[in-house]
């Protein structure tokens, strides 16, 4: 037996002919309460409108790390000291003749040192150079420990007083980390805070336009 074919929906031109009845619940529901559905959405545009406003971006991974496993609970415990270890800027300052012995290059460096110890957001107590009195040699003589800073407050920049800092600096244990192998460079490790001194955000743009300041005084001398 034949099965009648399914005939076309008529083409109703006038909406008065329109029989709002029928069609799916569903259909009904929403074309016959077309002005009550213009205003949800309108009223969920806006709501959603709003909450985009408080969107910011969070670089935190808190919420991704297994903060019970053992060595993540060790390092929370001690969040307070090792957190800026991770948010620090790390110049290195290479001689462009001969090595880092030298009367000129340490002069520049301290320039260099002093003028980043000065950028907002510095976290200053942990900032660490040749010139910081933080860097500091130790050995064992005949008398027991001795130390002081790699570059001492009589340092005149006289052949005697740099070798007197090679020495200090072999001395401190940072050969490879502070300082290059092989004597060509040093590193000026820069750790930041999250806020300047008025207790804003630090500002990293402000930071970086500082710091090129600095570089460009550098190459004056």
């Amino acid at each position: 037996m034949d099965m009648p074919h399914d005939t076309p929906s008529p083409v109703i031109s006038d909406i008065k002919n329109f029989d709002a009845d029928s069609g799916a619940v569903l259909e009904r529901l929403i074309f016959k309460n077309r002005p009550i559905i213009l205003a949800l959405c309108a009223l969920l545009t806006v709501l959603l409108g709003l909450q985009a406003t408080r969107i910011t971006v969070n670089a935190n991974f808190n919420k991704m790390i297994p903060v019970h496993q053992p060595f993540i609970v060790n390092y929370l415990s001690h969040y307070e000291d090792l957190q800026f270890q991770g948010n620090a800027i790390h110049i290195a300052v290479q001689a462009n003749d001969g090595g880092i012995i030298d009367a000129h290059y340490l002069q520049v460096l301290k320039h260099i040192n002093d003028d980043v110890f000065l950028l907002p957001g510095v976290n200053r107590a942990y900032m660490t150079s040749l010139w910081t009195p933080s860097t500091r040699w130790l050995a064992v003589t005949p008398d027991g420990l001795q130390g002081g800073p790699v570059i001492a407050q009589t340092y005149d920049g006289s052949a005697a007083q740099l070798d007197l800092v090679r020495q200090n600096i072999e001395k401190t244990g940072k050969v490879g980390e502070l300082v290059a192998t092989d004597f060509s460079s040093s590193m000026i490790y820069v750790p930041l805070l999250d806020t300047d001194a008025a207790g804003h955000a630090l500002n990293y743009g402000q930071l970086a336009r500082r710091y090129f300041t600095v570089r460009k005084k550098v190459a004056l001398f």
